[in-house]
């Protein structure tokens, strides 16, 4: 754990002491958020009330660097003394939370993602350059980030590079999804607990194409897979100008592995980026891509907890994420499982992560909150954390 980062929280244009930070993202949340808990007293007349707003601007600093710039969206006050908790998110929500009507000819990705942020007073700065301008495309009452992912995802086709969309301040940037963050991970020194599993929960080994008359006109498969696991179709319907058979195998997926660490905290080790693993306890040695990453500030001390893949993919849409129909909203009152030997609970036993367990526990996301850990270096700590890939977070 480290202790050398100087963290600091302005809200409202004042430097506020904060009793735990927590600094997080997804490679397909989109918005980056912070959840900040201040101490409360509604009932002693000279305790230091600090008035936070919904709305008020949050910044985070890392000595003179800005971590995060954002909005509170949401605060959670206890009746008794104690510590009220704020949530706040990076000016992506606008993105998430905006729909707009465009049709577009000859426009590059670039131009297009430009015009339709400029509609919600949303800049934009270093966007990835594609080189590839789009006959025509139409979306009609479309979410604005999911029209950015959209027109990228038809330049991965062409450039083989993945995207994702990231906040600078409060503008947009579209950066290459993968690049190496420069951290490495060592057994023993940085590492204070890793898991992994592999899946077959997201795989896609045939991919039917059809006109706009919707008549099959093509396919493409990866035969091997289907031999071994059966099929798992997709369909891709054939748009003009562009190569349908590039975008049905961009399409395909295989197994999916994934791995989850908990190590010292480092700052460049955020969703989107590569970092190497040397553990040879699990087998996690290599290279691999962070999912979702969770900074943990809090008495001067930074650990982070990170959902890692052996894959750089691209996401489909905050619609096919973050908004999945198979995930579930978190409440206090919503039921979750878990085991003892994981740090991660679950919205159901369905759950990738759950499959082939049989002492699964049950609970409620209250009682959840409630467990802390017992001894070592992060007693007083929340034990559990929610699982990223089953409920909305």
């Amino acid at each position: 754990m480290t202790k050398d980062e100087n963290i600091k929280l302005c809200v409202a244009d004042k430097w506020v002491k904060f009793e735990t930070v927590t600094w997080s993202g997804s490679d397909n949340q989109a918005s980056r958020e912070i959840s900040f808990t201040l101490p409360s007293n509604p009932y002693d007349k000279n305790f230091e009330k600090i008035n936070v707003k919904l709305g008020d601007l949050v910044y985070l600093y890392n000595g003179k660097d800005r971590l995060f710039l954002g909005t509170v969206t949401d605060r959670e006050k206890p009746a008794e003394a104690g510590v009220t908790t704020y949530t706040a998110r990076d000016f992506m929500h606008y993105l998430l939370r905006s729909n707009t009507t465009k049709k577009f000819k000859n426009k590059t990705p670039e131009k297009i993602t430009t015009t339709v942020c400029k509609e919600v007073g949303i800049g934009t700065t270093a966007l990835a350059k594609t080189k590839l301008n789009i006959p025509s495309i139409w979306f009609e009452d479309q979410c604005i980030y999911d029209i950015i992912i959209k027109v990228y995802r038809k330049a991965k086709a062409h450039t083989k590079k993945k995207y994702m969309p990231v906040m600078v301040g409060k503008k947009l940037s579209v950066i290459e999804k993968g690049k190496d963050s420069k951290v490495t991970l060592d057994q023993a020194v940085d590492i204070t607990s890793a898991n992994y599993h592999d899946t077959t929960d997201n795989m896609i080994d045939l991919v039917r194409i059809y006109n706009s008359k919707m008549k099959q006109v093509g396919k493409v498969d990866n035969k091997k897979q289907v031999a071994t696991y059966g099929t798992y179709q997709a369909t891709y319907k054939k748009e003009k100008g562009v190569d349908a058979k590039k975008e049905a195998k961009a399409m395909l997926v295989g197994i999916t592995k994934e791995a989850s660490v908990e190590a010292v905290g480092d700052i460049r080790a955020i969703a989107g980026r590569s970092l190497e693993i040397h553990d040879k306890a699990t087998g996690l040695s290599g290279k691999f891509y962070i999912q979702s990453d969770q900074h943990t500030f809090q008495n001067g001390v930074h650990t982070m907890s990170l959902e890692l893949s052996w894959s750089n993919t691209m996401e489909e849409s905050s619609a096919s994420s973050s908004k999945d129909k198979s995930k579930k909203e978190i409440t206090n009152k919503a039921k979750a499982y878990y085991l003892d030997s994981s740090s991660v609970y679950h919205s159901s036993k369905s759950c990738s992560a759950c499959k082939g367990k049989s002492n699964i526990k049950t609970s409620t996301v209250a009682e959840m909150k409630k467990i802390k850990v017992t001894k070592g270096k992060n007693k007083g700590k929340r034990k559990y954390k929610a699982c990223a890939k089953c409920w909305i977070t």
